[in-house]
């Protein structure tokens, strides 16, 4: 009787940690900021409550239980721009992401469905008039 190998699966690849101290060569100091907001959203422990009824392209209530403080964070796609968030740093840094919006991004990432829905986009069931806030404000 033949011994049955292991079946390789792949494994989900992990990103590399991102220096908060100093920018890899590869990165421009904005991809380099928007590493850190995502590397440092994603090992948080905040709450989320979905504000509608829409499962991915949402608003959501992103809480901190340490600083008792909540954000309100709008998705409409995985990239940095469409996306918006009520907190100082989302406001100021003009990189247009934020710890809050890389936490709820990787928690819907992972729910069923969704690497379909962020392929498909953003489907807005109304016109609206925003502010794209990815390293230059310009209103779309």
């Amino acid at each position: 009787m033949e011994a049955r190998k292991p079946e390789i699966r792949d494994q989900p690849k992990k990103e590399p940690k991102v220096s908060r101290t100093h920018a890899p060569a590869d990165l421009s100091p904005l991809d380099w900021q928007r590493g850190l907001r995502r590397q440092f959203g994603r090992e948080q422990a905040f709450g989320i409550e979905n504000l509608t009824s829409e499962p991915f392209f949402s608003e959501f209530r992103v809480s901190n239980p340490v600083s008792k403080s909540s954000y309100r964070v709008a998705i409409r796609g995985l990239g940095p721009g469409g996306n918006f968030c009520s907190c100082p740093d989302y406001a100021t840094s003009e990189l247009g992401t934020c710890k809050h919006i890389e936490f709820t991004l990787a928690r819907l990432e992972k729910k069923r469905g969704a690497k379909t829905a962020f392929a498909r986009g953003y489907q807005p069931a109304f016109s609206e008039l925003y502010l794209r806030n990815d390293g230059k404000r310009c209103v779309h």
